[in-house]
């Protein structure tokens, strides 16, 4: 170790050395065996040293000499951390020799400086993989975003890209490294050197712009592109970040033609709207009219308190107050207001804060739910008339919640818990009612049923613990109560108390020897089974039908005389019998000469010599299995006809509209491209006749979908507002014929219908319109018969000749209406509809001149 320029030279490009092998070498063994091959090469006298060395729990050693005097031990320490340590041997050196210390010395500076470059260069390695981590993450983030981002020079040329990018050009990233922006954005290529964009940038330092993105495939791309500088150490890029604007284009398109329909869906919409400055009514569309009875200049401009019930100075305040917080809070209330009349309609207002004429005002949009109200009062009743059920339910039903409270038990589960019903709601289930020995594990497992983590069993049995300690055994089943978004918020449980069927139970087993005769002499096979396993009883019939000995048999079990196809089915009705104590269902055995005998049985768990048993009883039904099978040969003889009127009707609805829908759409566009007198008329009856198939389908699709009542479903309509909302349908046609129609009778006439019932309102004023000259009237009059509301719709037509009359319902059959056209479905599909409602419909001359009245019957809710 004399410190020439030699061995100084050799120490410098040792250093490199190492950290050459620590920053370049990825395997940790590796640059620990590299690194104690060169570190001798620090020390002069290298055959007097060995060297380990330990880093991250891995470890290497050199051994130049087989033995040493003396260590010397430094420790890795990275980032305030212990990370492994280097341990210098050295022979020929004593410690204790005055000598040896400054040479010593020595070795300890190296190490030092040593320990220091490994640290350094072990630093430098984390910090390099870190940042190489880092580039790749940013790399996949950058790969990931919806957006399409690109680099480019400043004359345009592309030098990076992420992958949305190479997806949205369809170009490969080697075509793209070899092409100009201006070749994908054409609002690019200038004779400029530099883009138009890249200079604004230049300019301003950041600029969006909106180009249209050329694809491969020749596609263009609307897209809004934002680019700015960067900034880099030899050259000058810019940094585009692309969005596809096309659905922003389409948006902004569909808002130019939404806005041409707002006055109409403003104006003709079911909902009232209103909007008030400062308590002034400065917007109202005609429905507010119509639900008030107000004219219109009779609400503009006036206060919106004409509209808060009457004759109450602080009520009305309180309505005003109500009225602005909700629509400030935008919220949706329920609320009453006053017609011209004087009275209260029940109305949902939705009301919001909007800007108005540069103006914040309350926008109110008010809807009419007297009906709604109706049925929920309705609903109030039944819900009354259910509790009612249940506590004459025979029966215990009991609610218990989320929080294991009882919050419903009906007269039943009073009586057999022996408290009063006040008694019962509001205490914990299972620390009021339950015995000990099932407390906990009923309450655990509710509490799983209650978190969705277990469905409780269909059906099982657990003890109850009455008033005066008794314990009772009931038979329970329990079903899950979920909210609307299908939280689970308690369980609703049936049960039926069994103490006293155990008891009977246990009177049959003593009863046991005296039907020991009757099992032996009844024609019907009986056995009895341990559940999944062998015979242990079987009665003569059993032996005599199956072919085996008695002793044969209570050596097997029900699974060895199955068909082998049913004994997982047998091994299932197992389980149901042991579920549900007694289950009947059929089966097929294997006789001992191979033959089959379809039976059924009726099985129950007994118990039987104090363990559990099936008892099952079959019967021979091979007879009736012949009559099954004549029978399913006939129902899927009935399915193949209801599945080719079921397809007659998918090719009337699906392959003959379509291309009526066609030509219909292509004889409208020739009549408004045409000039030729005779090519528009040739046309127009194209049209015509294409029109009257297309209805003709239509109704006939609609008449196949009518085949029985339980295919609707019924509830309570009031016919009034429906026939209405069907004249004002027809309003056009109305006023095209320069017609009337007179509503009288009842003002309200609840009736049990379906919505479909629109459907016989509509043919029937149809046929009145078609069929009544212009400048006529048609009445129609709404009256109660008895408990049917009879509905009657009268025209001044031609009326109809009595030979008609019988056919005028059936399919295809009209009265002789020359240049009216029609399809001929339309009474029969209201002669369907009123028969599958269970009413009466007809037609009769008008008494009051020409003409017909034609009348329906429905059933009035009672």
């Amino acid at each position: 170790m004399n410190g020439d320029s030699n061995n100084t030279e050799n120490v410098i490009l040792s250093i490199t050395d190492v950290f050459g092998t620590l920053l370049n070498e990825p395997s940790i063994e590796k640059s620990l065996k590299l690194l104690t091959d060169r570190v001798t090469s620090f020390f002069e006298e290298s055959e007097l040293i060995s060297v380990k060395i330990g880093l991250l729990g891995k470890e290497c050693q050199y051994s130049g000499c087989a033995s040493h005097d003396m260590t010397l031990v430094n420790e890795i320490t990275i980032d305030g951390k212990n990370e492994g340590f280097i341990e210098l041997n050295l022979k020929g050196l004593q410690p204790d020799v005055e000598e040896n210390r400054s040479r010593i010395e020595e070795y300890k500076r190296q190490l030092d400086m040593f320990t220091k470059i490994v640290t350094l260069a072990f630093e430098k390695r984390v910090e390099i993989t870190e940042l190489k981590t880092l580039e790749r993450e940013m790399k996949d983030c950058y790969n990931k975003l919806d957006d399409y981002i690109f680099v480019i020079e400043p004359e345009g040329k592309i030098v990076d890209f992420n992958t949305n990018f190479v997806k949205c050009t369809g170009y490969s990233p080697d075509e793209l490294h070899r092409m100009n922006i201006s070749e994908l954005m054409v609002q690019c290529a200038v004779d400029s050197a530099a883009p138009p964009m890249i200079k604004e940038v230049i300019e301003n330092g950041r600029t969006t712009f909106e180009f249209e993105h050329l694809c491969k495939n020749g596609e263009k791309i609307p897209m809004s592109i934002t680019c700015k500088p960067i900034k880099k150490r030899d050259s000058n890029l810019f940094l585009c970040v692309g969005k596809d604007i096309s659905e922003t284009r389409n948006a902004e398109q569909e808002l130019r033609e939404s806005e041409k329909k707002y006055a109409t869906i403003v104006e003709k919409g079911n909902d009232g709207i209103l909007i008030i400055q400062d308590g002034i009514v400065k917007f109202a569309n005609s429905r507010i009219s119509e639900l008030t009875g107000f004219e219109h200049d009779e609400i503009i401009n006036q206060t919106y308190m004409k509209f808060s019930p009457a004759n109450d100075r602080q009520g009305a305040a309180e309505w005003l107050k109500l009225c602005s917080s909700k629509a400030a809070d935008n919220k949706i209330f329920d609320i009453s207001i006053a017609t011209r009349e004087n009275v209260d309609i029940p109305v949902e207002i939705n009301g919001s804060i909007i800007d108005y004429d540069s103006n914040k005002a309350e926008l109110l949009i008010i809807r009419d739910i007297s009906e709604r109200k109706r049925t929920e009062e309705l609903l109030k009743i039944e819900r009354d008339k259910l509790y009612n059920y249940l506590d004459v339910a025979g029966s215990i039903i009991g609610i218990v919640n989320t929080n294991l409270e009882v919050i419903f038990v009906n007269n039943r589960g009073a009586e057999i818990l022996g408290y009063e019903k006040s008694e019962i709601i509001g205490k914990n289930w299972f620390d009021n009612f339950l015995p000990d020995s099932v407390r906990e594990l009923t309450r655990s497992n509710f509490i799983k049923v209650i978190n969705n983590e277990l469905d409780p069993p269909e059906y099982f049995e657990n003890f109850v613990m009455t008033k005066k300690g008794e314990e009772r055994l009931i038979f329970w089943h329990d079903v899950p109560v979920e909210d609307e978004t299908g939280k689970r918020i308690g369980v609703i449980s049936s049960g039926e108390d069994i103490t006293e069927n155990r008891r009977m139970e246990a009177m049959m087993v003593e009863s046991e020897k005296n039907l020991k005769t009757m099992f032996n002499n009844v024609d019907d096979l009986i056995y009895i089974c341990i559940p999944r396993g062998n015979f242990i009883d079987v009665n003569k019939s059993m032996v005599s039908s199956t072919g085996y000995t008695k002793e044969q048999m209570l050596e097997m079990s029900p699974l060895d005389i199955v068909k082998p196809e049913m004994k997982l089915l047998m091994e299932s009705y197992t389980e149901r019998i042991i579920r549900e104590k007694s289950v009947i269902f059929e089966i097929c055995f294997v006789l001992k000469d191979g033959t089959f005998l379809p039976l059924e049985l009726n099985s129950r768990l007994i118990e039987y010599k104090g363990e559990q048993a099936i008892l099952s009883v079959a019967r021979n039904i091979t007879e009736r299995k012949k009559a099954e099978e004549r029978l399913k040969r006939y129902a899927n003889e009935l399915k193949q006809s209801n599945e080719l009127k079921d397809l007659f009707t998918d090719i009337i609805r699906h392959d003959l509209l379509t291309p009526a829908s066609v030509v219909k759409g292509y004889t409208e566009e020739l009549l408004d491209t045409v000039n030729s007198e005779h090519a528009r008329k040739l046309a127009q009856k194209v049209k015509d006749n294409n029109d009257r198939l297309i209805e003709m389908l239509e109704t006939a699709t609609t008449l196949a979908k009518l085949q029985k009542e339980e295919d609707i479903d019924f509830e309570i309509i009031d016919v009034m507002p429906v026939f209405k909302m069907v004249v004002d349908s027809f309003r056009e046609q109305i006023e095209t014929n320069q017609q009337t129609i007179n509503i009288s009778g009842k003002n309200s006439c609840p009736a049990v219908a379906n919505p479909i019932i629109e459907d016989v309102f509509a043919n029937l004023l149809s046929n009145a319109i078609k069929y009544s000259p212009k400048n006529s009237a048609i009445d129609v009059v709404v009256n109660d018969q008895d408990n049917m509301c009879k509905i009657t719709v009268s025209d001044r037509g031609t009326g109809i000749p009595d030979s008609d009359k019988t056919l005028l319902f059936n399919r295809f059959q009209r009265a002789d209406k020359k240049g009216i056209k029609g399809t001929g479905l339309g009474l029969a599909i209201v002669k369907r509809i009123i028969e599958l409602h269970g009413g009466e419909y007809g037609v009769k001359d008008n008494p009051e001149g020409n003409g017909s009245v034609f009348w329906i019957t429905l059933k009035k809710s009672l």
